[in-house]
């Protein structure tokens, strides 16, 4: 490792899919950033076989963390950041581990992050591992009003987006995130009350509240393993995650838009009752329901367990 070089620990979290894992360490493996090393978690029980695995696919690999169950996103993240502080890093990059990076991603965050001390987290520009032109993340724009973001260039090429200058944007995804130890220490981990989505953008507005901007660098790229034509296809698990996520979010940064937020939620659980013909419609409009009630009643962790059983 080069002294020179501020020292980095990627926390790759894994729930599920091997295979998935082990490509994204190998990616990593051609990272052209010498001053790396890998923090792996699994959110489950241990295993040998998998552990093995992991340390052959990078010799950058060098701990390998086993929850026990699945704790989601944060609390999955969380420990892996723990021990990377632990470890003396400098900066600690999360990473999705259904990803594939360019060579040079994590050098070109490094150096944008080390121009101004106010930057607290960076993020390349993500595109779609099977339509490796189109932008699936460079940035976010976020409306108190309705409680929500925009997303500049998402869906678009780069070429016909245009811009490739670094930019401040109100968070950076999850799927790929650099984060200073200077922020960790003032602002703190993700908060595990969110399970699944909404604790980076949460992070993100954190951040800015304690003086600290996330940027996007357009220069750095990684690819992420998702289908575009899946978006819209949410599972009652993803809607009910979404929406107990979004209305804990809205309570801590737009309590305002809360009524707005939920007439919504029910104008889509009467579309999907009265007007979707989509399969499962019924199940969908429940996981509404029930996130909107696993806010209200405080709840945390998974959801209830048939959010996960086979659709019927």
């Amino acid at each position: 490792m080069s002294g020179a070089e501020p020292k980095v620990t990627a926390v790759v979290l894994n729930a599920a899919g091997k295979e998935l894992l082990l490509d994204c360490l190998r990616s990593l493996g051609t990272c052209s950033y010498e001053a790396l090393d890998i923090v792996v978690v699994r959110n489950g029980p241990a295993d040998a076989e998998l552990a093995a695995q992991a340390r052959s696919a990078s010799p950058r690999v060098a701990e390998i963390v086993f929850v026990g169950h699945n704790a989601g996103f944060a609390g999955g993240n969380n420990p892996g950041i723990k021990l990377a502080m632990e470890r003396g890093a400098d900066y600690v990059l999360l990473l999705n581990d259904d990803t594939a990076v360019a060579p040079d991603f994590l050098r070109k965050l490094v150096a944008e992050s080390g121009k101004d001390q106010s930057i607290g987290m960076a993020g390349p520009r993500i595109f779609y591992f099977y339509e490796p032109e189109k932008i699936w993340f460079s940035g976010a724009s976020f409306d108190p009003a309705s409680c929500s973001f925009s997303f500049p260039g998402a869906d678009l090429t780069e070429k016909s987006f245009g811009t490739r200058e670094p930019a401040d944007t109100a968070y950076i995804t999850g799927c790929c995130l650099l984060v200073s130890r200077k922020l960790l220490e003032t602002v703190g981990s993700l908060d595990e009350n969110f399970f699944l989505y909404w604790e980076d953008s949460d992070w993100g507005l954190r951040a800015a509240a304690a003086g600290f901007k996330s940027v996007v660098v357009p220069e750095a790229r990684i690819w992420h393993k998702v289908s575009v034509s899946s978006g819209g296809n949410d599972s009652p698990f993803k809607i009910y995650h979404k929406t107990r996520g979004q209305l804990l979010f809205c309570e801590r940064h737009a309590p305002a838009a809360r009524k707005k937020l939920l007439g919504g939620f029910a104008r889509d659980m009467a579309w999907l009752v009265f007007k979707s013909c989509a399969p499962h419609r019924f199940r969908r409009a429940a996981a509404y329901a029930a996130g909107i009630a696993g806010y209200f009643s405080g709840e945390k962790g998974p959801g209830p367990a048939w959010l996960k059983t086979e659709n019927k």
